[in-house]
């Protein structure tokens, strides 16, 4: 296992969060880092995005890799919705190819009757899509989207027999929808693709052990299972002008715990 921190973990305050990552993540001690924000979760824009620039940009900020990079929900409104949502799913993975970049991460669309239906119906069209790629896509849950609850990740796990198909564990959202992570965790060991770190008091963000969240148990159960991929640092809390404070913060403390 090893810390990454995502953009999210620096939005705030009006300031670029791709610049903000790239000051403040290696300073803080990360080597790995998570793309998030307007160029991934605007349909489209992510064309306009100059991976060779950034791989650059990375590297000169002292960052070993790219860990993840989020895509737009697919819509839930309809079939024909959701297919143009994978071409957008697509898209994204082309540009975390060029940043060699594994994991793709695919929040739910908005939560509806037979929502579901349409969101594994885009998800096995993104699989097709990007099936030449060496990307997985990791879906992370959001409160009142329709990727969320044990059910859920069941319905999209029998429907699609693919590999290529796992689970973003965000700690905060499941905390929010009162959803025992950890019971997930062990039932689908194998789909345990990346984890988004979080604590949170009630449905609140809040800086890393400060928190509800039982962050030790956390790292336990993913030893548990073998986990040897990303723990990726998010933060949406009510103060953003501590964010720099926050992440170097968290990285002390999650530091200690993996030590």
């Amino acid at each position: 296992m090893y810390l990454s921190c995502t953009t999210c973990a620096l939005r705030g305050g009006g300031r670029d969060e791709i610049e903000e990552t790239l000051r403040y993540a290696p300073a803080a001690g990360y080597r790995h880092w998570g793309l998030g924000g307007p160029f991934t979760y605007i349909p489209g824009l992510i064309q306009w995005l100059d991976t060779a620039q950034l791989r650059q940009r990375m590297t000169d900020a002292g960052l070993k890799s790219l860990t993840e990079i989020w895509s737009p929900p697919i819509p839930t409104e309809g079939k024909e919705a959701a297919l143009l949502g994978a071409e957008q799913v697509a898209m994204v993975a082309s540009a975390a190819a060029q940043l060699d970049c594994r994991i793709v991460v695919q929040t739910g669309g908005v939560r509806r009757d037979n929502g579901l239906r349409q969101t594994v119906a885009g998800l096995a069209r993104a699989l097709e899509l990007t099936a030449a790629l060496p990307v997985v896509i990791a879906l992370e849950p959001h409160v009142q989207s329709q990727i969320l609850f044990p059910s859920d990740y069941e319905t999209i796990f029998a429907d699609l027999a693919s590999d290529r198909v796992g689970i973003t564990v965000d700690v905060g959202h499941f905390h929010s929808a009162g959803v025992d992570w950890k019971a997930l965790i062990r039932k689908y060991p194998e789909k345990v693709f990346n984890v988004h770190l979080k604590d949170h008091v009630g449905p609140q963000s809040v800086a890393i052990g400060h928190g509800d969240i039982d962050l030790p148990g956390l790292v336990s159960v993913l030893r548990e299972i073998g986990y040897a991929g990303p723990i990726a640092l998010e933060l949406e809390v009510t103060d953003p002008e501590n964010l720099p404070y926050y992440v170097q913060e968290a990285h002390t403390y999650m530091s200690a715990l993996l030590d």
